[in-house]
C-alpha cells in the first residue's frame, strides 16, 4: 500500500489561493476582452444607424431639407383644398343658373303658349 503524503495545511490553503487568484484573472481578462467588444460594436453600432439616417435623410427630402419637403407639402395641400373649393363653388353656381335657366326657360315657353292662345 502506497502512503499517502501529507500537505501541511498551509501549503494547501496557499494552492487554493493562488488557484482562487488565477481563476480571478482569468474571468476579469475575460470580462475586459467583452467590455473592449461590446464597447467597439456600440460605437460601430452608432455610426452605422447616423450613417444610415443621414442616407435616408438625403434620400427621402430634396437636397437632405425636411423643411422644405413639408413647406412643399403643405403648399400642394392648399392648392388641393382651393381646388376642391373652387369646383365646389363652380357645382353650387351651375346648379343656381341652370335651375333658373330652366325656370326662365319654362316661363317663355309657358308665355309664347299663352300669346299663341288656346288651340
Amino acid at each position: 500500500m502506497a502512503e499517502e503524503m501529507e500537505v501541511h495545511p498551509a501549503f494547501d490553503r496557499r494552492m487554493e489561493h493562488d488557484a482562487t487568484i488565477l481563476l480571478l484573472r482569468v474571468v476579469h481578462d475575460k470580462i475586459e476582452a467583452m467590455d473592449e467588444k461590446l464597447t467597439a460594436h456600440i460605437t460601430d453600432e452608432t455610426l452605422t444607424l447616423a450613417a444610415e439616417i443621414a442616407h435616408l435623410m438625403n434620400k427621402s427630402f430634396p437636397q437632405g431639407d425636411p423643411e422644405g419637403h413639408r413647406a412643399y407639402h403643405e403648399a400642394s395641400i392648399k392648392r388641393a383644398e382651393a381646388n376642391a373649393e373652387f369646383w365646389s363653388k363652380m357645382r353650387d353656381e351651375i346648379m343656381t343658373k341652370g335651375i333658373l335657366g330652366l325656370l326662365a326657360l319654362a316661363a317663355v315657353w309657358i308665355w309664347a303658349g299663352f300669346l299663341r292662345g288656346p288651340k
